[in-house]
C-alpha cells in the first residue's frame, strides 16, 4: 500500500481540479508520435479530459482511483444525462476515506452503487492511490454495461474484434482482457506494443483517456 501512495505523489501533487479544458483549438505541446496521441485530442474535444495552464497534457503522469473515476463520469455524461448527487436504490455504506468535502466525493459516491465491479472489504475507497491498468477496465466494463441500460439497449457487450491472448494475465484478469480487448479494443497492450497487458501497472493519463474514449464510441455506435 506504501509503495502505491509513494508510486503517486507526483500525480497527486497538482491539483486536479486545477486542470484546464481543451477543446478544439488548443493543441497539447507534449502528446506528439504518443501512441494515443489522436485519442487523447478527441477525448479533450468532448471534454472527458483536460490539459494543464502551461498546455501540456502530461501522458505519462499516472492516474488516482479519483481521477479515473471523475473522467469516466464525464465520460458517461456525454451520451447520457447523469445526476451524480441522486440517492442510491439500494443501501450503500459510505467510503470511509471519502470526505464529503472532497472534490470527487459526488462522483464517487455516484459511482459506489452504480459502476463497482466489486464491494470494498475495508470500506475504503483509496482515492489518492493509483489505479491499475486492471481495475480501470473492470470499471469500464461495468460503465458500458451501466450506459447501454441507460440508452435502453441489451448490456451485454458483444465483441467485434479479435479477442487478444495476453501473456501476462490469468483468472479473472484474463477473461476481463480478453473480453474488453473484443470489444472495440478497450483492453489493448502496453503502449500498444508486444503480447502484455500489465493489469498491475499504474494506468497513465494517455492509456486512460483512450480506454475510456473507446467505450464511449463503442458504446455510440453499438446499436444491437
Amino acid at each position: 500500500m506504501l509503495a502505491k501512495k509513494l508510486a503517486v505523489v507526483a500525480a497527486t501533487a497538482t491539483v486536479w481540479m486545477g486542470l484546464t479544458s481543451v477543446g478544439s483549438a488548443q493543441k497539447f505541446t507534449d502528446i506528439k508520435d504518443n501512441p494515443y496521441e489522436s485519442e487523447i485530442e478527441e477525448a479533450a474535444k468532448i471534454l472527458v479530459v483536460s490539459g494543464f495552464p502551461d498546455k501540456t497534457f502530461r501522458p505519462e503522469e499516472v492516474v488516482t482511483r479519483e481521477q479515473a473515476i471523475s473522467m469516466i463520469v464525464d465520460g458517461l455524461q456525454t451520451l447520457t444525462a447523469i445526476n451524480i448527487n441522486e440517492k442510491p436504490t439500494s443501501r450503500v455504506r459510505p467510503f470511509l476515506d471519502v470526505e464529503s468535502s472532497r472534490w470527487s466525493a459526488a462522483k464517487i459516491n455516484w459511482a459506489q452503487w452504480n459502476i463497482m465491479p466489486e464491494g470494498t472489504a475495508t470500506g475504503n475507497f483509496r482515492p489518492t492511490d493509483y489505479i491499475t491498468r486492471a481495475e480501470l477496465l473492470a470499471f469500464l466494463r461495468r460503465s458500458a454495461e451501466v450506459l447501454k441500460a441507460k440508452l435502453g439497449r441489451e448490456t451485454v457487450l458483444k465483441g467485434n474484434k479479435q479477442e487478444i491472448k495476453f501473456t501476462d494475465v490469468s483468472g479473472y484478469n484474463e477473461q476481463l482482457t480478453r473480453q474488453m480487448s473484443a470489444y472495440c479494443g478497450i483492453a489493448s497492450p502496453l503502449n500498444e506494443k508486444g503480447e502484455k497487458f500489465a493489469p498491475n501497472e499504474p494506468a497513465k493519463r494517455d492509456y486512460t483517456a483512450a480506454a475510456i474514449l473507446r467505450t464511449i464510441n463503442c458504446v455510440r455506435n453499438d446499436y444491437r
